[in-house]
């Protein structure tokens, strides 16, 4: 659908006579914003993470008309570009954490579904990743420890910036 999005915008995102600045706002403002509705509540797999990267690539070399011919490594483009690294996956990270946070401050539905347990057998085979053990993962700490910091708005927005701040440090 993103692709889908750029494509019908091509003719203004590839043209080399508006700045590459205007071009990365203008693909934020209306590629990007398709991409992320409703990534907050979405379980990032591994896999998943490399398309989300997969996918700003794919949309940097095609505002910059590098082809794939050209076999650019995806570091060379992004020098060419003048960025150090991508932020698309980044994003949806501090969204998720950003909407935990809310989930757990407020009296809600969602708040009791993810709090409930449900009842019965589960299936087969490997456990599949949850959604509270991403936010666990990427926080790098206990659910129980992220309950009670995400209750204090500013000390779990202070939690996100720095664990994201890491992740980026570490590529």
């Amino acid at each position: 659908m993103e692709k889908n999005t750029f494509s019908r915008m091509s003719k203004l995102l590839t043209n080399r006579r508006i700045s590459f600045a205007t071009r990365s706002r203008l693909t934020k403002c209306y590629v990007w914003s398709v991409f992320l509705y409703a990534c907050e509540t979405c379980t990032l797999y591994t896999s998943l993470e490399r398309n989300i990267e997969a996918l700003e690539m794919w949309l940097y070399r095609r505002m910059a008309r590098i082809s794939w011919k050209e076999k650019k490594k995806n570091k060379e483009v992004l020098e060419e570009i003048s960025l150090k690294h991508t932020e698309l996956l980044k994003t949806v990270k501090s969204r998720q954490l950003a909407y935990y946070g809310h989930i757990r401050r407020h009296q809600s539905l969602q708040k009791s579904i993810m709090e409930g347990k449900i009842n019965g057998k589960r299936q087969r085979g490997r456990k599949r990743k949850s959604w509270l053990g991403y936010i666990e993962e990427t926080t790098t700490r206990r659910i129980n420890e992220c309950c009670e910091v995400a209750l204090e708005r500013e000390e779990w927005r202070r939690t996100i910036a720095s664990n994201l701040w890491q992740e980026t440090e570490q590529r």
